[in-house]
């Protein structure tokens, strides 16, 4: 916005309204602070860009005060002042790194005609998310000022804008399209199409446009999407925090802070599945069932290979990756296991729901759809297959070893499902993994 010095200059003058705002910058050392302004800068700052983005966009002028005067910015502290503002935009406003304002280091004219160096800040109008800062508070602008938004425009919004654009299909702040793997995509394309991608004839930014893997913006530039950055980057969590699935195995029945160990499974999703069932089909401190035969004891899997490849697939499939921070939690204890999973379940499902056979709305429908082209490590077929079987087959397989049923729970902002251990000796498995 008012990209001449003129335009800019005669907005200035007519005062801040709703797409303009002021900020006269001192400093205290290296630490930049609003003049006339209590509270606390970088929280005053995130308020005015959620409550721009929320609203239609806007401009801040840094280095005018509340006159309307310009006094300008020290050079020296112009870095400075650029970090600062950056550092606020990511880490004062959620969701984290979507908010992405438009610096420009300008000269403007004072009273006197003498030019003053101002930063010149456009935050657009989000498309995608309702902003809000990091302590909570969803503004919007009304005139200069900053208002929260009420309770039931809050919730029109925020469908507004999820109809609007599904979470899988939104740009991912922070990418370009060289940020994912090509060697892995070529490999994804070869398998599914049946030909190599170079013979594909298609420009690349096509085929990822087309497979929702990529979007080009209104400035021509390209970004992954967050579905693209969940199959296809190295490292998913640089981009979506919690974006991978942790470990911890257990010698006792509770979970209480000791551990036998601890993993962390990071890369493309479906490499996270792939990894976890590997460790846990092979851990030595998973339980194992005995059985005792005409031939001595005969030890075997405590868990149906295909239940625990459905659980995690599920887990993945269906979390909710707008919960920032938040990981995919596995729990081993001697005589079951149990996933955690953050986000509630999708689209007013509930757990009986799942137990009567219901086909269930799947939060990322994209992620579920790529994964029939993924094949499975535990059978080769896909890593998921008929659409509303997957759970019934998880618990008749898990029933049929253990003889209970596997429990599905909702926790605060998550959810818990229960897998038992066949016929495991608890006693003995905590015996065996304390060396004794």
């Amino acid at each position: 916005m008012y990209e001449s010095t003129d335009e800019l200059m005669r907005e200035i003058l007519a005062g801040e309204d709703t797409y303009l705002e002021f900020k006269e910058v001192v400093f205290r050392g290296d630490q930049p602070r609003f003049a006339n302004e209590e509270g606390h800068a970088p929280k005053k700052i995130a308020e005015v860009f959620v409550s721009m983005a929320n609203t239609e966009g806007g401009t801040v002028v840094f280095g005018i005060n509340k006159f309307g005067e310009v006094v300008g910015i020290d050079p020296d502290k112009r870095n400075l002042l650029e970090q600062w503002v950056v550092n606020c935009a990511l880490d004062s406003c959620e969701p984290k790194g979507s908010l992405e304002p438009r610096l420009n280091w300008r000269y403007l004219p004072n009273l006197d005609g003498v030019d003053k160096l101002v930063l010149h800040l456009d935050v657009p109008k989000s498309r995608y998310y309702v902003h809000h800062t990091s302590d909570g508070k969803f503004l919007k602008r009304v005139g200069s000022h900053r208002t929260p938004i009420p309770a039931e425009q809050l919730g029109r919004l925020l469908a507004t804008r999820s109809l609007l654009m599904p979470f899988e299909e939104r740009p991912c702040p922070g990418t370009l399209l060289d940020s994912f793997n090509r060697e892995r995509f070529d490999a994804y394309y070869t398998r599914r199409f049946g030909s190599p991608l170079r013979e594909s004839g298609v420009p690349v930014e096509r085929l990822l446009e087309n497979l929702k893997l990529g979007l080009r913006m209104d400035d021509g530039s390209w970004r992954l999407t967050n579905l693209g950055v969940l199959l296809f980057t190295d490292r998913p969590q640089n981009h979506l925090t919690g974006a991978y699935i942790e470990i911890a195995m257990h010698d006792h029945a509770v979970a209480d802070g000791n551990t036998l160990d601890v993993k962390r499974f990071e890369g493309p999703v479906s490499n996270q599945i792939e990894s976890v069932l590997d460790y846990l089909l092979k851990s030595p401190f998973l339980a194992i069932r005995s059985e005792k035969t005409a031939l001595g004891r005969v030890d075997k899997p405590a868990y149906s290979a295909l239940a625990v490849q459905e659980a995690i697939v599920n887990a993945v499939v269906h979390r909710d990756y707008e919960l920032t921070g938040s990981q995919i939690i596995i729990n081993v204890f001697p005589d079951r296991l149990e996933i955690r999973n953050p986000g509630f379940l999708h689209n007013t499902l509930k757990p009986e729901d799942l137990y009567a056979g219901c086909q269930p709305m799947r939060r990322n429908q994209h992620l579920s759809g790529f994964f029939r082209d993924f094949p499975s490590p535990v059978n080769g077929r896909s890593l998921m297959e008929a659409r509303g079987v997957g759970f019934l087959s998880l618990v008749r397989e898990s029933l049929a070893l253990s003889g209970r049923t596997p429990s599905f729970e909702v926790i605060g902002q998550g959810i818990k499902l229960t897998i038992f251990a066949g016929g495991v000796d608890a006693d003995r498995m905590i015996t065996e993994s304390r060396g004794e």
